[in-house]
């Protein structure tokens, strides 16, 4: 199941994706034909505010890592209830059935040059941080970090030092040679990792980067799908292991330049990889399944599985 996120006042809310009940079928072959997808709205309590880098998603369950003084949320997208665990943390990302947190607190302040641990399955946080020192002792700032998982290491864009990365298997850190690329491309939240593969929005357009290719590229194949508006919100996620990106477009009223409302579009895209390198990405569909007023932002989307 697809779960968005959306920012609104004074709250969040969160939709889903689902077929409409009812859909009217045309035989005009020179429309464009309806997905017959909406976001349609779930019934989900409120609960502390989100950011795009604090909600990860492991099986059925939503994780909503915040800020200090404060705990974590758990969604369980079966019974669209929330439940808590005692913790201190900042940004995270999933590796297996761990999710590795950039940053914590200690009993009086915060402590921006670890990671911390936690077990999903267990539901513990392991005890001991684990110190970001990768050379000469010189220690680099989580407090406004971003991150993801590629080649089963933590690659980590700090706040003023490019990028580290943290190998758990070997428990070492080193500077690694996505540092320029992944900072540019993760400046926004238009990215996610599938299948060891970063996608990412740039001019407008799909990218990918990933250690076989080791450069960037645009997505090719992507045939009918409009580029992205100027300065307009898009995020991307995982969707079953197809692509799904979401977008939003000003609706502006007739005689009017005033923005009173968005729409939000949603394309599904199936990958393919090909034998020299390339991945190739078919549209399988893209429509408007949501209106919003102008004062909504989109925050994340998730895929769970339920």
């Amino acid at each position: 199941c697809l779960y968005v996120c959306l920012r609104c006042f004074p709250g969040y809310r969160w939709f889903t994706l689902c077929r409409k009940p009812d859909q009217t079928l045309t035989n005009d072959t020179t429309k464009k034909k309806p997905s017959g997808y909406v976001l349609a709205p779930v019934p989900i309590p409120s609960f502390h505010k989100p950011h795009f880098s604090s909600l990860v998603v492991v099986g059925s369950d939503i994780y909503n890592i915040h800020g200090p003084s404060s705990n974590v949320s758990i969604l369980d997208c079966r019974s669209h209830t929330w439940r808590k665990v005692q913790s201190l943390i900042l940004d995270s990302r999933v590796l297996g059935q761990k999710i590795y947190v950039a940053g914590c607190y200690n009993d009086i302040h915060l402590d921006s040059s670890f990671f911390e641990v936690f077990d999903t399955k267990t539901k513990v946080w392991v005890s001991e941080p684990i110190p970001c020192i990768p050379y000469s002792e010189r220690e680099f700032n989580f407090l406004h970090s971003k991150s993801i998982c590629i080649d089963k290491k933590i690659h980590v864009v700090t706040d003023s030092e490019g990028v580290v990365a943290y190998n758990p298997k070997e428990g070492r850190w080193d500077l690694d040679g996505l540092r320029l690329d992944l900072d540019q491309h993760m400046r926004s939240d238009s990215y996610c990792v599938m299948e060891n593969v970063l996608y990412s929005v740039y001019n407008r357009m799909v990218i990918w980067y990933d250690t076989e290719a080791s450069r960037w590229r645009y997505l090719e194949g992507l045939a009918g799908l409009p580029t992205f508006p100027l300065g307009g919100s898009v995020r991307l996620g995982d969707y079953g292991g197809k692509l799904v990106v979401l977008w939003e477009e000003d609706l502006l009223y007739c005689l009017s330049s005033f923005v009173h409302k968005k729409k939000i579009w949603c394309a599904e895209i199936a990958l393919e990889r090909r034998k020299n390198c390339e991945i190739y990405g078919e549209v399988e569909w893209f429509d408007h399944v949501l209106t919003i007023p102008k004062e909504y932002d989109l925050v994340k989307v998730l895929a769970a599985t339920v």
